[in-house]
């Protein structure tokens, strides 16, 4: 039995699985959503990790009599969400997630002082705020000088959830990628000593890499019993949550192409060699050898949401998603539209620039119809422009895989329109069956299968 944990931007999902043979049954399930803190204008983003414990907890409650089974904890996180730890593992300050825009000035810094270039043929991606663990390590080092001082370990989501089991302090390849500190190209599980030395952070405040489907230990007894389980389940690291999706649903070739819609939305290719740009994202994949480009817009679901609370207040989420939205997106399908959307509502992972979204070409005739389908318009022609860009290196696949609790059918075929006109396939609950799937890999090379 694996129980596969999601520690979600907005909320954490919980699932036990059973192995039969070569596939995963979900026996048990349960997901709890939380707030995140966003303010000072909207730069500031982030969260108190007891949040993340208080959910844990109340899914094994919930889950009880499936998790007194259960053999092994798979973690799949989002990322950065970089936390400083003392060295009991207990936060020092709210955990800075990848929506965060206070560390520009920090970000530019790293640009400035190691280079574009040298720093894109060693980690592979181009620091920017949120997105960018140094840059958040060197924010709180300017600006909260104590803490920075206190902290024993940096880590993201899965290291801090790991060590409150475990008292291990560990991080995953995959979620390493975005620290500016790992080096993804040769993705060999060390880190850059140049970079961090120049930056004054010592690798011993950074914690060991481990592959994601390695155990980092088991459950602490006291814990273990406090929990429900029965057996003390070894605990894997794990890794990045969109990296997982597309583990699960096996991108794994080159040109393989999985399009993940949650809070964010986020398209990523498979490569088999490291093909950097400014303009996107790089992590190394659960797999050896492969790497993934992450192509993020920080509000895709976010948007929709946003727009029927601010246009559409009297309808229901149901009603919205399942009736209005539909509408909107058929009538504009095959219509030109004059009304223009600018994807930055929670700004862009890819500029040093505090982006925000736009709305032009509106008239005294434009309805909320079409106002909505431009910002799904928008959207698909954002992470089209991905796609163009990497297929020009990349052969794609003629499929793309879909994922994440803001997708369905009529934004299927606002894809098929405005993003790439192929096969959707659309898949449940990726990021966590991903992590059961690492949890199985583990129990066969353990020879438990």
């Amino acid at each position: 039995m694996i129980l596969a944990v999601d520690i979600g931007t907005t909320g954490m999902k919980m699932g036990v699985f059973r192995i039969a043979g070569d596939t995963l049954e979900l026996v048990r399930q349960f997901s709890q959503e939380y707030d995140v803190n966003i303010y000072n204008d909207g730069l500031f983003g982030d969260i108190e990790q007891d949040k993340w414990k208080r959910a844990f907890v109340a899914g094994c409650n919930a889950m009880e009599d499936a998790v007194c089974d259960v053999d092994v904890i798979s973690l799949s996180g989002t990322t950065p969400g970089l936390t400083a730890m003392d060295a009991d593992g207990e936060a020092l300050y709210p955990a800075i997630l990848m929506l965060d825009q206070r560390s520009r000035e920090q970000a530019r810094f790293i640009i400035d002082t190691v280079g574009i270039k040298s720093l894109l043929e060693t980690t592979a991606n181009m620091p920017v705020a949120g997105g960018c663990s140094l840059a958040s390590i060197l924010w709180i080092k300017d600006n909260c000088p104590e803490i920075f001082n206190k902290t024993y370990k940096f880590g993201h989501s899965n290291t801090y959830v790991a060590n409150w089991l475990t008292g291990t302090f560990a991080i995953d390849p995959s979620s390493a990628s975005l620290t500016a500190l790992y080096n993804t190209v040769a993705n060999d599980f060390t880190w850059n000593e140049d970079i961090a030395s120049t930056f004054g952070v010592s690798l011993e405040r950074l914690p060991q890499i481990v592959p994601a489907y390695e155990a980092v230990g088991r459950v602490r007894e006291s814990l273990s019993r406090e929990l429900g389980f029965g057996k003390a389940p070894a605990v894997l690291i794990g890794g990045n949550d969109a990296v997982l999706a597309a583990y699960s649903v096996g991108i794994e070739e080159p040109g393989d192409i999985i399009n993940v819609n949650g809070t964010c939305e986020i398209t990523l290719i498979c490569l088999d060699k490291c093909l950097v740009s400014a303009n996107y994202n790089i992590r190394a994949h659960v797999l050896g050898d492969r790497w993934l480009t992450l192509h993020v817009m920080n509000a895709g679901g976010k948007a929709l949401e946003w727009f029927r609370e601010l246009f559409c207040s009297e309808l229901g989420a149901e009603q919205f998603y399942d009736q209005f939205l539909p509408q909107a997106i058929e009538t504009w399908l095959d219509h030109e539209s004059g009304v223009t959307y600018v994807p930055y509502l929670m700004g862009s992972r890819y500029s040093l620039e505090p982006l925000k979204a736009q709305l032009s070409g509106l008239t005294q005739q434009t309805t909320r119809e079409e106002v909505l389908a431009a910002i799904v318009r928008g959207l698909c022609e954002y992470q089209k422009a991905h796609l163009d860009e990497v297929g020009k290196d990349v052969p794609l696949q003629d499929v793309i895989h879909v994922t994440g609790g803001a997708i369905n059918p009529a934004l299927i075929r606002a894809k098929s329109k405005w993003m790439r006109d192929c096969k959707y396939i659309h898949n449940e609950q990726s990021s966590m069956k991903g992590a059961a799937m690492l949890g199985r890999k583990f129990m066969a090379d353990q020879g438990n299968l």
